[in-house]
């Protein structure tokens, strides 16, 4: 509500939206379903119809990460999906110049929140563990004058793209270079640690626990997050597909074509005890 920039593209897109739902579209969408159901759903079911609204151009950083991420993540090498997020990072930094305002907020906008108020009391060195372009979690935490965030992400072009966003909006970050599964700092370096919506990413995802518990101080606090494959919009559309018949492997429902996985609540939990001791969970939505 306090970000001037997020505001001017929601009024943008949601201008652009009422103006594609004219009553010629409901009729069309009506006509189709109605056609569809009538003859039992045997040709599926009608193509989902997407709104007209401003789009990124195909060189845009992002547009080319995820036509690239399926075929890397398919080939199984680890180095190589690394090496995904490396050149997003080059290609943040040479796509930056005067668009700051338009570099994208990665993780979910309803997650970091959460995270940050999880972590309200933490006091000193604080690790953003895959902060993103946009950093706003970073942000978030870095604003008080009790912490200093250390902001952490594999690409060096998505550090420095992340520093240049904190500074306009005059929170001061270190920016650090470095992969979750080998942290570059010695054991026991920050009072508090956050990973939001970088875990999934991640080749070796018990590696990188275990490198996160390791930089943490003894009775410090974690706050991990990633998306639930059980979401409530994701077990809606499983029952939709199973009615009609549609079978679709695991990876369909993922929220980003980049994710390696996605997990369960109780399939997270069991990843973090391997490291961790378990205090709470926050769930997001439902």
């Amino acid at each position: 509500h306090d970000d001037p920039d997020i505001r001017r593209r929601v009024v943008r897109g949601g201008l652009h939206t009422a103006d594609e739902l004219d009553v010629e579209r409901l009729a069309d969408v009506f006509e189709e379903w109605h056609v569809a159901a009538a003859d039992g759903f045997t040709r599926g079911e009608p193509d989902d119809r997407q709104l007209d609204l401003p789009r990124p151009s195909a060189a845009d950083p992002l547009v080319s990460h995820q036509a690239a991420a399926p075929d890397v993540i398919a080939g199984g090498d680890a180095a190589a999906i690394k090496r995904l997020y490396v050149d997003l990072g080059d290609d943040w930094w040479r796509a930056r110049a005067g668009a700051l305002e338009e570099i994208p907020v990665l993780s979910a906008p309803e997650t970091h929140p959460v995270v940050a108020r999880c972590l309200s009391g933490a006091h000193g060195l604080v690790l953003d563990a895959g902060c993103g372009p946009n950093p706003s979690l970073s942000i978030a935490l870095g604003a008080e004058p009790c912490r200093t965030v250390v902001s952490l992400d594999i690409g060096w072009g998505t550090v420095r793209v992340a520093r240049d966003v904190a500074g306009r909006r005059d929170v001061s970050l270190l920016g650090v270079v470095g992969d979750v599964e080998h942290l570059p700092f010695r054991a026991g370096a920050f009072g508090s640690v956050a990973c939001d919506d970088t875990i999934e990413h991640l080749p070796d995802d018990e590696r990188g626990v275990a490198e996160l518990a390791r930089v943490l101080s003894p009775g410090g606090r974690a706050v991990l997050a990633t998306p639930n494959r059980e979401d409530l919009r994701v077990v809606r559309a499983k029952m939709r597909d199973r009615i009609r018949g549609v079978h679709k492997p695991s990876r369909a429902y993922y929220c980003s074509s980049s994710h390696l996985r996605e997990y369960t609540w109780d399939e997270f939990e069991q990843l973090a005890r391997t490291a961790f001791r378990i205090r709470a969970r926050h769930p997001v939505g439902w």
